[in-house]
């Protein structure tokens, strides 16, 4: 996979999370109690919130398959993936300005224009930033792991398969034949008298 589609498949299940975050807490801020809550969701068409689980549990498979790809790129010592932030800081607002209007949408039946109005609706657009850029950190250092993890595996994986050291040949040591005359002893014969 081309490395733009490795910081897409990152990106996006990071920007929906985080989008998702931002909306929650709007509502928790905007509204005090528990029971004024509830209300205030099912009102606004948000019932489907209770298979947020199963779909955190498929955004989360998406990034590990991006970081996956990411690890593989990184021991066939390729170019590195890295997200920009322009992604995160369009994609998350632009998601939960069309997720509410479809919300309520859908709830009430006809478009709803009011809903830019709304105090949960402000909160959760201005709260869109800094998740968005808490997504955008989060996408880096989790490449940056993977891409270190790659790294360490490429280098293990080149010292298993180097080839092993090719034992030397055997030393001989030969004793040199040096020539009599050379360690000054004559010419072979009798040994000279003695006086």
């Amino acid at each position: 996979m081309s490395r733009q589609g490795v910081v897409w498949l990152l990106t996006l299940p990071l920007a929906v999370v985080g989008s998702q975050v931002g909306h929650s807490l709007a509502y928790r801020l905007a509204t005090s109690g528990g029971e004024e809550r509830a209300h205030a969701l099912a009102e606004t068409g948000h019932g489907y919130l209770a298979y947020a689980p199963g779909a955190l549990a498929v955004w989360a498979v998406l990034v590990l398959v991006a970081l996956g790809l990411e690890l593989a790129r990184a021991v066939g010592d390729r170019r590195p993936a890295r997200p920009a932030a322009l992604p995160f800081a369009v994609l998350a607002p632009a998601l939960f300005v069309c997720q509410e209007h479809l919300e309520r949408g859908l709830h009430e039946g006809a478009f709803p224009w009011s809903v830019a109005a709304e105090p949960a609706f402000l909160l959760g657009l201005a709260l869109q930033l800094p998740f968005a850029a808490a997504g955008y950190l989060v996408a880096r250092l989790l490449l940056r792991v993977a891409r270190s993890l790659g790294r360490l595996l490429a280098a293990w994986r080149r010292a298993r398969t180097r080839p092993s050291a090719q034992p030397r040949p055997p030393i001989r040591l030969t004793r040199s034949r040096v020539p009599a005359l050379a360690l000054g002893y004559g010419s072979r014969g009798p040994p000279p008298p003695s006086r």
